[in-house]
């Protein structure tokens, strides 16, 4: 009995570690490209017309509110401080959404329930403060073969109230390092293509969210130039394209009040306006700060904010407005920005 006993141990242990190591080759080397994505409930909504409203937000998966920290940014807390927060912070999320009126959302940092942000689900808040709408998730960190307590499935969104022809996600260049030594960041632009109503083309959406993290912004840089390649094609073709998101570059230079020490802000770079072509224009509001620096919870005049959240439209699309929406940091490092745009091309 007792031989059986052992040697039952012994093939568990062994089937455990056979698992193991077959989880640990899976998500390293598992790295999806471009390709196309599945769009949820855009059949019956009308098309686009010839003005379209966007609002972009990186909703930190509700896990940075006012109260958060971060340790990557010289913070304590690789956690939020408590599943209620996660919890409060969702909620007041999704009172901004439904109270916004935009054609299209663009969202970064959007995530299933999971151990990062005590396993809220905050695209299913999403989709209930947006009932109705198309839409579309790009996980860019997606564990495999793992059960859902660990799970994650971590990324950018998009939804809307109108027509989204297709969606896709176009790879973008790598971080070399993973998170844990494990799963690696896929970055890509999310796409999505929306039918005009009595024209030919289609906007071109880009939802962006560039690296941080990276030394120099060099892979910053790199990404910044592969959208700017695939934008000027789109245009090419006679679509209008607006690209929205985190681009993790500043639009403006310390703009605002702050007691934040220079050690806190390594990871902070100007945007490269000079690699825009010409004609293209990044569009955002300088008066509004959309992001903050998290090696301190929230404080305001003292901790570090700046606007790195905006767009960046082809020549054939006219700019007729982009507001910051000022929500004190309550819900995400991020502020809402949302902007207002028109094709030049349609009669």
């Amino acid at each position: 009995m007792r031989g059986r006993l052992r040697r039952a141990g012994f093939g568990a242990a062994v089937a455990l570690a056979a698992y193991a190591g077959l989880v640990v080759i899976v998500n390293i080397f598992y790295t999806p490209g471009s390709g196309p994505l599945d769009v949820r409930g855009a059949a019956h909504l009308p098309r686009a017309g010839a003005s379209l409203s966007v609002l972009i937000w990186n909703l930190g998966y509700a896990g940075l509110g006012a109260e958060s920290d971060f340790v990557a940014d010289g913070g304590r807390h690789y956690l939020p401080p408590s599943r209620a927060g996660v919890r409060e912070n969702l909620a007041g999320i999704a009172s901004v959404l439904a109270r916004t009126d935009a054609d299209l959302f663009l969202f970064q940092e959007v995530a299933r329930a999971g151990p990062l942000n005590y396993w809220v689900d905050v695209l299913d808040g999403i989709e209930r403060a947006l009932p109705g709408r198309a839409s579309v998730f790009d996980p860019e960190v997606l564990t495999r073969l793992l059960p859902p307590p660990l799970r994650l499935a971590h990324g950018t969104a998009i939804f809307g109230r109108l027509k989204i022809g297709a969606s896709e996600r176009v790879a973008l260049p790598l971080e070399s390092e993973r998170l844990a030594g494990l799963l690696r960041r896929r970055y890509r632009m999310h796409v999505a293509r929306l039918p005009i109503a009595q024209a030919s083309g289609e906007w071109v959406i880009v939802n962006v969210h560039l690296a941080a993290f990276d030394r120099d912004a060099e892979l910053r840089l790199r990404q910044l130039r592969e959208v700017v390649r695939f934008a000027q094609r789109e245009f090419d073709k006679g679509n209008p394209v607006v690209i929205g998101g985190d681009w993790n570059m500043e639009f403006v230079k310390q703009r605002f009040p702050h007691a934040t020490d220079d050690k806190f802000l390594f990871w902070l770079h100007d945007f490269p306006f000079a690699e825009l072509a010409e004609g293209w224009r990044a569009a955002f509001d300088a008066s509004v700060p959309s992001a903050r620096t998290l090696h301190e919870p929230y404080r305001p005049g003292r901790t570090y904010v700046t606007v790195i959240d905006g767009f960046v439209v082809s020549p054939n699309v006219e700019v007729e407005s982009v507001r910051g929406i000022d929500l004190a940091f309550a819900y995400s490092d991020h502020q809402p920005v949302r902007g207002v745009f028109r094709y030049r091309g349609t009669r």
